[in-house]
């Protein structure tokens, strides 16, 4: 049952609340603690930015630091390229959206209910990061490699907990059924790298630039297909159902989504389909749960976690 489920999951949210506490000139001058290494000054911008806070290892930092001859395999993506591609783009999305909110239990309880929801997905063996972003505008994303994160907006519109894990199981699916990578491999981009030699790899440096480009232009701007948006929220709706929560809960919160003032700035529609159609679809699989329409949805547990700190 989901009731005591996620109080006894082990939480994966980035530990960046410290660094967005400093004023900008402190940023670069952060003494070591003893659970956060001092920044590499070998490795500069985002991507050394990245590993000094945790945001991912030194292995995967190596990826992004254009050792492109790790890249070779792109046909499929492994999972070292796609936590570089992920990490790369995670980094992106705190630039773009306010940075982690500073609340460590909020942060927390966000965390918990995504591992639980991600522990039953149909990919629980790889790493998951959730955060909560500083941003009034209500928007959720996922980036490849188990990156997730929803905005303090958004979760101002949730009325329960079981809409929050439907949210999350949407953005879960996304990586679980590598949305973005297929949309990747499909791409002009990519078309004959399975065949590019590994002295052809090297040559082209901008290889990995031209990705990272790529799948942020997919994700912020243009959208994925909205076949693989409906097919999210079949997958997270699943996901959420099997943690243990009311199956409704994403389609419940489309609704109200599509009712607020605040859809003309929100991601979470602008890149998706309309509403009125995800709802629709959403309501027609409800009948695959006949079962479990009494299942909780618990309005209190989220009042008293996210209602009461808002």
């Amino acid at each position: 049952m989901v009731l005591g489920l996620i109080w006894v999951q082990t939480s994966h949210s980035f530990r960046l609340d410290d660094f967005f506490k400093l004023p900008p000139q402190e940023k670069q001058t952060q003494q070591p603690s003893e659970t956060q290494p001092a920044p590499k000054q070998e490795q500069g911008g985002l991507i050394g930015f990245g590993e000094s806070l945790g945001l991912f290892d030194k292995k995967t930092s190596k990826i992004l630091q254009g050792s492109v001859t790790t890249l070779q395999s792109f046909q499929p993506i492994g999972i070292e390229e796609e936590k570089a591609i992920g990490g790369s783009l995670a980094v992106e999305v705190f630039s773009r959206y306010g940075g982690m909110l500073k609340d460590r239990d909020l942060q927390r309880y966000v965390s918990l209910v995504g591992q639980a929801v991600a522990d039953v997905s149909d990919r629980s063996d790889i790493d998951y990061h959730f955060a909560v972003l500083d941003t009034e505008n209500p928007n959720a994303f996922a980036t490849p490699g188990g990156y997730v994160f929803v905005s303090l907006g958004l979760l101002r519109m949730l009325e329960n907990e079981a809409q929050l894990g439907g949210v999350l199981g949407h953005e879960i699916a996304h990586i679980t059924q590598k949305h973005a990578l297929k949309t990747l491999q499909r791409s002009k981009l990519l078309q004959g790298v399975s065949s590019v030699t590994m002295a052809t790899m090297d040559k082209d440096s901008n290889l990995f630039d031209k990705i990272i480009n790529q799948v942020s232009e997919t994700l912020f701007t243009t959208g994925l297909d909205k076949e693989l948006e409906f097919e999210a929220d079949k997958y997270g709706t699943e996901f959420a159902y099997r943690t243990g929560y009311f199956p409704g809960g994403l389609r419940d919160f489309i609704k109200v989504l599509g009712k607020s003032e605040s859809k003309d700035r929100s991601i979470f529609l602008s890149t998706h389909p309309g509403p009125r159609e995800r709802y629709s679809k959403l309501s027609s699989h409800m009948q695959k749960y006949k079962s479990a329409l009494l299942s909780p949805v618990l309005s209190n547990r989220f009042k008293a976690q996210v209602k009461s700190r808002l």
